[in-house]
């Protein structure tokens, strides 16, 4: 069986001859299935919407975009990393990611609008309504601060620990998911791969729990 960049060789090869590619294409995808499920719930998280009945439909509209357009902007060159290649999982994902992104600032910005009817379907905003708004509020207020709170530990890892910190930051915000690709990025094992993630996520997590201490009366 072919792996992902011998197969993605072929479909753009049989596209560049004007011969079918859709089967292969689809093939490629689905591969992709639970690494863009995992980048669109992410994505639910930070905008603190959407259901997973929405992962089928982000799905199959990245899929729509990387056919159109997707295969013709691939370059194999890594946009985070000037001179490093980049898969084609990597910008499948990508997309994914803005595919989600786009679809719930669309919710947010109509959610912002408010309603478009008449007076009386004001006023007929119901307590519970209220207080949801309510609740919305104050869990974005809560997620702006973890928010903070989390990037402050991860500028402290890239200080004190740049490796782990280049591994953490491939790994979970640059969409990859994928140890054998950030293995390849930073040029060392798979091994060192998984060494370095977990090491990162150990020490991002003291580095909170310390910050809460010292927070405290």
């Amino acid at each position: 069986m072919l792996n992902d960049d011998e197969l993605f060789a072929d479909i753009s090869k049989r596209k560049a001859e004007g011969r079918d590619f859709k089967k292969q294409l689809g093939e490629l995808v689905f591969r992709w299935r639970d690494p863009s499920t995992t980048v669109i719930r992410r994505v639910q998280g930070a905008f603190m919407r959407g259901s997973p009945d929405d992962v089928d439909e982000v799905f199959q509209d990245a899929a729509a975009k990387f056919m159109s357009r997707g295969l013709d902007q691939f370059r194999g060159v890594s946009e985070q990393m000037p001179g490093k290649a980049a898969s084609p999982k990597t910008f499948f994902l990508r997309i994914v990611k803005h595919c989600a992104i786009d679809r719930y600032r669309r919710q947010r910005e109509e959610l912002a609008e408010g309603p478009r009817g008449d007076e009386e379907d004001e006023r007929e905003e119901s307590l519970a309504e209220a207080n949801r708004a309510v609740a919305f509020s104050a869990a974005k207020a809560e997620a702006k601060e973890a928010n903070e709170e989390y990037w402050a530990a991860f500028r402290k890892l890239q200080e004190e620990h740049p490796n782990e910190a280049a591994a953490w930051d491939l790994y979970h915000h640059q969409d990859m998911d994928d140890h054998e690709e950030v293995a390849r990025q930073l040029g060392i094992t798979v091994v060192n791969s998984y060494k370095r993630v977990s090491r990162a996520q150990a020490w991002l997590k003291s580095y909170v729990l310390e910050a809460r201490k010292e927070e405290q009366p």
